[in-house]
């Protein structure tokens, strides 16, 4: 009876079903490794350098959303559409390469003039350039491109080659607290080599011949995009934010609380993200509301059993986790655990449903007016001298819920959920 049901199952689900297996895999590969790694950085070096890790990262995050400028949607969405034109993929990738490799060499400059503008940058200056790596690794690794043509099984064997080197370089050798710039290091020389493989696929088994786009080309993509760049950028001043704003004006022990309930927090969140990219191609492409509304219950279901376990296990999944020197964690991961189904839902309504049916603007207003909401938040714990580790966790939390209900009412406001299947297709 189960073969039967199989069998049913149209191709192209079958192709989301695929994609969804290899980007779990990427994302246990993600998570489970950092499971491993990061107890063992807890526990070797001070809580303050732990801290100043993660400050790093949330800088160099901030420039990491600036050079994708939202292709990680609208690339996806394009080769989507198009995947079966040779010579539309080949300008659709060059065109997407050298517009970020420009925001690359842009953004390069300016994190060096930061860097040596102020002395709290200056003092740990390898750190960053170390931790900047990354972007250069991202940029030639373009997950993007298998994501948009549903090939994401190449990804995740590019993730694991990441993912054994780090781990591998970590635990030999990161011995002491003094080691503590070599961890950006590995993590970055994991992604580089990563994307050069990636790189090399695609222009091998893909067939992408690399060329230098015309300018006009150039520009029509950049302006493409700065519509999901505001959305991504938004999305970063409120996931990076906090990490920031506690390491510069607390410590880094902070920042260290903090970012030790927010990896947990993201862990179990990303769980369900694979659906999320697996899910945006297939609805872009075939406005399944009936199978979107299946998908959508049982995402109810398994957010709220998720965020009921994580809040009343805080305390022993941080102990187990890190130990007792990060305890003060699970206050946050409480917190946290409150938005869990909050962030899902507002996730599987953005770009798999509203951008799928060509509402952009409105998926994209959302975020944004989460971003401002959130730097206003900030701001205005910052002038009032609240600002700590709790209020601003909780100015976290009550961004995704404006953002939950924000997306609400675009769904209900153009009855997405109650387009009669085919009819949408039929319409345009």
């Amino acid at each position: 009876m189960f073969i039967d049901k199989v069998k049913k199952i149209s191709n192209e689900k079958k192709t989301i079903f695929k994609n969804f297996t290899a980007l779990g895999i990427i994302q246990i590969l993600n998570y489970a490794i950092p499971f491993i790694t990061l107890p063992y950085l807890a526990r070797v070096l001070s809580v303050d350098k732990f801290g100043l890790i993660f400050f790093a990262q949330a800088c160099i995050d901030y420039i990491t959303r600036f050079v994708d400028f939202g292709f990680n949607q609208s690339g996806v969405r394009e080769l989507a559409i198009n995947r079966d034109d040779s010579q539309k993929v080949n300008e659709i990738f060059n065109s997407i390469f050298f517009v970020k490799f420009g925001l690359l060499i842009t953004s390069f400059l300016f994190l060096s003039i930061i860097i040596f503008s102020f002395n709290k940058f200056r003092s740990d200056w390898l750190l960053y350039y170390f931790t900047f790596l990354t972007v250069i690794g991202n940029l030639f690794l373009s997950p993007w491109f298998f994501q948009g043509i549903e090939k994401m099984k190449f990804i995740t064997v590019f993730n694991v080659i990441t993912r054994i080197i780090s781990l591998i370089c970590i635990f030999t050798f990161v011995k002491t607290p003094d080691n503590y710039i070599l961890v950006p290091l590995f993590n970055s020389l994991g992604l580089l080599v990563a994307g050069i493989i990636s790189f090399y696929t695609i222009i091998s088994k893909f067939k992408v011949k690399i060329y230098f786009p015309q300018v006009k080309q150039l520009v029509q993509k950049f302006n493409d995009s700065s519509e999901y760049f505001l959305s991504s950028i938004s999305i970063g001043l409120y996931q990076s934010t906090n990490t920031f704003v506690l390491g510069l004006c607390t410590t880094a022990t902070m920042v260290a609380y903090y970012t030790s309930a927010q990896k947990i927090y993201l862990a179990i969140y990303f769980i369900y993200y694979p659906f999320y990219n697996a899910f945006f191609p297939y609805m872009s492409k075939n406005k399944d509301i009936k199978f979107f509304k299946k998908v959508f219950k049982i995402l109810i279901v398994f957010s709220l059993a998720l965020s009921i376990i994580i809040f009343f296990f805080s305390k022993l999944i941080i102990t187990i986790f890190y130990g007792y020197q990060m305890f003060e964690s699970y206050k946050i991961l409480k917190i946290f655990a409150i938005i869990i189904p909050f962030h899902i839902l507002a996730d599987i309504l953005s770009f798999p449903l509203l951008g799928a049916f060509g509402y952009i603007k409105e998926t994209n207003q959302c975020w944004i007016i989460g971003g401002i909401f959130h730097i206003l938040g900030i701001l205005l714990l910052y002038f009032t001298k609240t600002l700590s580790l709790y209020t601003v966790s909780y100015i976290f939390a009550a961004t995704y819920i404006i953002m939950f209900l924000h997306r609400i009412y675009y769904v209900k406001k153009y009855k997405l959920l109650t387009i009669k299947e085919n009819s949408w297709n039929n319409k345009n």
